[in-house]
């Protein structure tokens, strides 16, 4: 892209957000904080996940601006790469309950050629991929559907497992599953199996949803790419009302309600191993925005399927998780120095964050130039910085600005207040919704179950609802 600005069509001023990491409290300062891990996600209900536009021009933007922020604003000894661990945990059915086959996709060669990209790969598999061109440390797990224990409980350990081995600060947790995926008995939830129809010998699935709760609790970053049918029908926490300190996404097969191919050349798994073979080659690494764009320019992927990219965080982070080889059998190259190995190990005492107004959109040079001022301010400063991460740019009112996130939709059915007991006691359903710049917030007319304007159609507000 060019270095030239590209304004709101407004003409509004944009926003640009960071994310500053203390290794500690000032002197004298005995306030606690707690880890940055969404423990509100128990409290809350699933709901529509909020759908990354990674088409979208802002959102493109942003993406390839975080990527000259995260290279020039380097504190201390910080490393130029977003992760100096990553370990990967791929996910299916053992053959003996799975129709698809989908272990000889995500584990062994099947594709001789579809591209000249991905002939550099020689055929190899997806697990080869992350292990032998990103020198990712890669874990299988497969599931049985009969026996002791159930499908639920073995996933369940699998992954707290995973966890409990590789998560730390500085890390991406990717999980990958390929097989059946069906809509599950709440909205949100996504259910796994084995087979297309299951049956008395194979008859168990597993609730993705449940499954991921360790998922939730991690210093790491969380990356889940799933390659099933209606992937997109999985719901998340609501969001919060600022960007999150850590990132939690979602690549997805197909977009609510669609369904995918079957293990094969045309299917989601082979175009994300083109697209990761093709972009390994860039300098810097690349957002997952790029790669779900890069996996609908596959050879043979479906023109009318369009993966869906979600933020899975309660407390979503407007910073896009960056994909990247690690340093090729030299682990001691990417780990930090012995002497900041303490620092480095420990969750940071908390996070400053900054929000700074521009008056016109910044170019790529003034972003590379301002992350190395940063980082030099950083260095210099009396805080104990222990890195600065990108928040997120976007144009004041965009589609991308945080105070612009509504809960509900239009025709979304949602739990109403009782204003004398204070207690949530009917649902009713959402006809209008508007932003109030004054309070500021979001407001919605409701009708009840008798299709009548609820307080003859007054503005209610957002505090007032629940999701049903």
């Amino acid at each position: 892209m060019s270095d030239g600005g590209c304004t709101d069509p407004d003409g509004n001023l944009g926003v640009f957000s960071l994310n500053v990491t203390s290794s500690e409290a000032s002197a004298g300062d005995k306030t606690s904080l707690q880890p940055d891990v969404s423990t509100r996600h128990d409290q809350q209900h699933n709901k529509k996940a909020s759908v990354v536009d990674y088409d979208d021009e802002d959102e493109q933007l942003n993406s390839e601006l975080q990527l000259i922020f995260d290279q020039n604003a380097l504190v201390g000894r910080q490393s130029s790469w977003s992760y100096e661990k990553v370990a990967v945990l791929l996910i299916a059915w053992d053959r003996s309950c799975d129709d698809l086959m989908t272990d000889e996709e995500a584990i062994q060669s099947f594709l001789p050629s579809i591209a000249s990209a991905y002939q550099t790969l020689q055929g190899d598999d997806l697990a080869r991929v992350f292990r032998e061109t990103y020198h990712y440390k890669v874990q299988n797990v497969r599931l049985k559907a009969t026996g002791v224990p159930i499908p639920q409980v073995q996933v369940n350990k699998s992954i707290a497992d995973f966890v409990h081995e590789e998560d730390g600060p500085s890390t991406l947790l990717v999980v990958y599953y390929a097989g059946h995926g069906t809509p599950g008995q709440r909205q949100g939830n996504l259910e796994l199996t084995g087979k297309r129809s299951p049956t008395i010998d194979a008859p168990a699935t597993v609730v993705w949803n449940y499954a991921e709760a360790s998922l939730r609790q991690t210093l790491a970053d969380i990356f889940e790419i799933f390659d099933c049918c209606y992937a997109g029908d999985l719901g998340r926490g609501s969001r919060g009302g600022v960007f999150g300190t850590r990132s939690f996404e979602y690549l997805g097969a197909t977009s609510s309600g669609a369904t995918t191919k079957a293990p094969g050349p045309g299917s989601f798994s082979s175009a994300l191993i083109w697209a990761l073979g093709v972009l390994a080659k860039e300098s810097g690494g690349f957002t997952t925005n790029t790669l779900a764009n890069k996996i609908r320019e596959a050879p043979n992927f479906p023109k009318t399927q369009v993966p869906i990219l979600t933020e899975r965080n309660d407390l979503s982070s407007l910073q896009r998780i960056v994909i990247h080889p690690l340093p090729d059998g030299n682990e001691a190259s990417t780990a930090a120095p012995a002497e900041d190995q303490d620092m480095t190990s420990q969750q940071p005492w908390g996070f400053l964050d900054l929000k700074i107004s521009l008056e016109q959109c910044p170019g790529t040079h003034e972003i590379g130039k301002f992350g190395k001022d940063i980082a030099i301010m950083m260095q210099s400063t009396e805080l104990k910085v222990r890195r600065v991460k990108w928040g997120g740019l976007y144009p004041t009112g965009g589609l991308h600005s945080p105070m612009l996130d509504n809960r509900f939709d239009v025709d979304e059915n949602v739990w109403v207040k009782n204003p004398a007991t204070n207690v949530f006691t009917w649902i009713m359903c959402v006809v209008e919704k508007r932003y109030d710049d004054k309070k500021p917030g979001w407001e919605y007319k409701l009708k009840d179950s008798d299709k009548e304007l609820y307080k003859q159609g007054a503005w209610v507000s957002e505090k007032e609802l629940d999701e049903a």
